[in-house]
């Protein structure tokens, strides 16, 4: 995965932000980049937000990671982020309601409680 391009890793960083916003979880790009179980672990939660740019970044990576192991030798491939094969494994709408009040009420504390 070393050989991401500027595009690919610019939507990397970009969700770093989010990702910390949404899950509470920090991404490490470097970790991302060598450790092909780790990429697959976040794309997956990043699959499953509720900010739909959070999602076309993590598409937008998939297609890059995609694109960098067609271009690698066949002897240095790992095996391919997994794509959901159809939109059942999207999380249901109802839960997707309560998640982004619980998210807008997170980022609410954190102003209340957070000033100083």
């Amino acid at each position: 995965m070393s050989t991401l391009d500027s595009r690919t890793l610019n939507y990397l960083v970009r969700m770093v932000i989010p990702m910390r916003r949404e899950f509470g979880r920090s991404l490490d790009v470097s970790h991302f980049m060598h450790d092909t179980s780790y990429a697959r672990e976040v794309l997956d939660h990043a699959r499953q937000s509720v900010d739909p740019r959070l999602r076309d970044y993590a598409a937008c990576v998939e297609k890059g990671l995609r694109g960098a192991r067609a271009e690698a030798p066949a002897s240095h491939r790992d095996e391919p982020v997994r794509m959901p094969a159809d939109a059942s494994e999207a999380p249901p709408v109802a839960d997707v309601g309560q998640e982004a009040q619980a998210l807008k009420a997170r980022i609410a504390n954190k102003y209340i409680f957070g000033v100083r």
